[in-house]
């Protein structure tokens, strides 16, 4: 199915986007494998409407040149719950797939690492993250566990203990990062949710379509 959304509201909808990727995701290190995936154009944006979520979401996950995907719903006013349970219907949906949820009106929890991840996730627009379990599971063999010589030696006492998951290494450096910028992540995103909201109301102000009104 064709996505339902105007093209110049598609366009300016991507443009957020990768401001987000590339100011807030790559610039802060959120994330280790963001910048190396878009640079290999293995990153599939699929801006549409919420009627074409579960069309949008098959198309990522059955293309295998795609690492990562992201179904953005556009100048959607999408609550946080609503988006978790389109969320919850589409795992439900597809096995084969980990999917994220993101929303503009997260807030910052730096309480744990845990806490903060989703406003980590404060993309412009309501968007569902999806990942095929055989990327993340790649992912977690590039990781390699010490050799048995190395875990010989953690056993007896004479090296260090294995490290934590790398995803927990990950929310712990990310915590990191935010407690030491002093609020610089957070005006980044404060400036494209600006951004966002002044070129949605441009759009409304033309009488282009809107998605989610």
């Amino acid at each position: 199915m064709i996505p339902r959304v105007h093209p110049e509201l598609a366009h300016e909808a991507r443009r957020l986007l990768d401001r987000y990727l590339i100011e807030a995701v790559e610039a802060f290190g959120l994330c280790p494998w963001a910048a190396s995936a878009r640079r290999r154009g293995e990153v599939r944006v699929e801006i549409v409407d919420l009627d074409d979520a579960d069309a949008a979401v098959d198309r990522i996950a059955d293309d295998h040149t795609a690492a990562i995907g992201m179904v953005v719903f556009a100048n959607h006013d999408l609550s946080v719950t609503a988006l978790r349970r389109g969320r919850d219907a589409q795992l439900a949906r597809r096995r084969d797939v980990a999917i994220a949820d993101f929303h503009p009106d997260a807030v910052a929890d730096l309480s744990s690492p845990a806490r903060l991840v989703p406003f980590l996730r404060r993309s412009p627009d309501p968007m569902l993250q999806v990942v095929r379990h055989q990327v993340l599971a790649d992912a977690r063999r590039a990781a390699a566990p010490p050799d048995r010589a190395v875990q010989a030696a953690m056993l007896a006492g004479h090296a260090a203990p294995a490290p934590p998951p790398l995803s927990d290494q990950i929310a712990r450096n990310n915590l990191a990062t935010v407690v030491a910028g002093g609020g610089a992540l957070a005006a980044v995103l404060d400036d494209i949710r600006r951004d966002r909201e002044a070129t949605y109301s441009r759009l409304t102000r033309g009488s282009r379509p809107a998605a989610g009104r």
